[in-house]
């Protein structure tokens, strides 16, 4: 779009398609968390605000013990973390700004898990865009899914989908 004396407007339509059809909110240190069933899933996209804290877990049963995948966002307020089976076990964790949440907006994160590989991406396209991925090297099956706090409160929509028009 041409707007005289050679300014230029570059307009995009997104439509977004709200299953959850909320936004969620949990205070900090919300405990457990709720769960999701995610069987027979391989991605969950999520829209995330707050400002460190929030915790996105991945069982193999609703038992807090069958703890497959940990990812917390906003680790310290300056990393996310991903570690594999036991929340103090090994980790890998990154710093790129794309893979932090923000306090003020609500920012895209997809999950996608199969064949034994956890990756967290930025945005809702699964394995496009800033990623981090977590691997194991005996077969698991992640059933439920489950969201808290840890030291911030956090804001989350589940279940988007986005494409570009």
């Amino acid at each position: 779009m041409e707007l005289g004396k050679g300014y230029q407007i570059l307009m995009f339509v997104y439509f977004v398609n709200l299953t959850a059809n909320e936004i969620l909110h949990l205070p900090a240190w919300s405990g457990d968390g709720t769960f999701y069933d995610v069987e027979n899933q391989e991605s969950k996209v999520a829209f995330i605000k707050t400002s460190r804290g929030g915790v996105f877990m991945f069982f193999e049963s609703m038992n807090t013990s069958s703890l497959v995948y940990q990812v917390t966002f906003g680790s310290y307020g300056m990393q996310t973390l991903m570690r594999g089976q036991h929340k103090d076990g090994p980790k890998s964790n990154t710093a790129d700004p794309a893979l932090l949440p923000e306090e003020n907006r609500f920012k895209p994160f997809y999950f996608h898990w199969a064949n034994n590989i956890m990756v967290v991406g930025a945005g809702t396209l699964v394995e496009q865009g800033s990623k981090f991925q977590w691997s194991y090297n005996v077969n698991v099956t992640v059933r439920y899914m489950s969201v808290r706090t840890i030291t911030s409160s956090m804001d989350y929509i589940l279940d988007l989908s986005c494409r570009k028009v």
